[in-house]
């Protein structure tokens, strides 16, 4: 195979990307990050002008992040690309960085999302000296043919059939509904003690600048709303459950078993092939009961690894 040729900025004009791109890793998002001090690295085939992997970093006080802000960042690359080839890919994009920057973090996707593109990278990652500086332990549920309340288990299933008895409404919510949901979803956090990792004004900057990429979803007694989800489509295959929370005189019901059983039918249809239900923390901690809750629901355990390395 003929070498791929090492680049950096844009990728050129008329070139396909040989991997899925998440929408995290786009410049649009990019710039509701930061709008500036981004460098952005590829590896291309020039000769059938395709992208074979990239990675994105914000440059701030010395301090390259990929990403900044956003869930996860890191590298993204073709499967077909030979692992020495992004080793040495790598190694290139270190160099070039370490003319600006005298540290590199990175925050990877959920291992769920690709298994062995995720293996690979942290293997890779940890052979030249990057640490693991933090873990979050997340949790995906597999869209597949099987009828979600045969994923969970049978006390959430009673609970499931408890919510479909009581008549509730679950929906998709337009995007103009944006500031209604997310003060219903702040409103509910509040009630536990929690607050949201974004303001209103933050989100809707998101959502303006990716707006295909999310997904509203509400759950009603009546026309009251009593459960919701701000979602993101990652990929064209995931669907991230970024905010969602429901009213605590509620709890009897768990209307939270029901919304989820309706974005899953709801991935289902737009051939979505994973729901990544999110991390499960507070304060850095592990929330063991939020945990145990997403299991029940059919969900499976997956990593999110943080690395550093200080550059000399």
């Amino acid at each position: 195979m003929k070498t791929p040729k090492f680049i950096e900025g844009n990728v050129p004009k008329g070139y396909k990307i040989g991997f899925d791109v998440s929408v995290f890793n786009t410049m649009a998002h990019h710039y509701t990050q930061s709008p500036s001090g981004w460098r952005s690295y590829h590896l291309v085939r020039e000769d059938k002008k395709l992208v074979l992997a990239s990675v994105h970093f914000c440059i701030k006080k010395r301090i390259a992040y990929s990403p900044l802000s956003a869930p996860f960042g890191a590298y993204e690359f073709s499967k077909s690309l030979p692992v020495a080839d992004l080793f040495d890919f790598m190694q290139k994009c270190e160099l070039s960085l370490k003319k600006s920057a005298s540290r590199i973090v990175f925050k990877l996707a959920p291992a769920a999302y690709d298994q062995q593109a995720h293996d690979i990278q942290s293997v890779l990652l940890t052979n030249q000296n990057f640490r693991i500086t933090n873990a979050e332990l997340g949790a995906c549920i597999s869209i597949d043919s099987l009828d979600f309340d045969m994923k969970i288990d049978n006390w959430e299933r009673r609970r499931l059939k408890q919510a479909k008895k009581e008549a509730l409404i679950c929906r998709p919510l337009l995007k103009k509904d944006l500031p209604h949901v997310y003060d219903f979803i702040s409103s509910c956090r509040e009630e536990k003690g929690h607050e949201l990792s974004m303001t209103s004004t933050q989100l809707q900057k998101t959502v303006d600048a990716v707006v295909k990429s999310f997904q509203l979803f509400g759950v009603f007694r009546q026309r009251k709303l009593i459960a919701a989800s701000i979602s993101i489509r990652v990929t064209d295959k995931i669907l991230y459950n970024f905010y969602s929370a429901h009213v605590q005189a509620e709890d009897a019901v768990s209307p939270m078993v029901y919304l989820i059983s309706e974005m899953y039918k709801w991935g289902r249809a737009n051939s979505i092939s994973l729901l990544d239900l999110g991390t499960s923390a507070l304060g850095g901690i592990p929330n063991f009961s939020l945990i145990d809750f997403k299991l029940r629901l059919g969900a499976a355990p997956t990593m999110k690894l943080f690395f550093e390395k200080d550059l000399k």
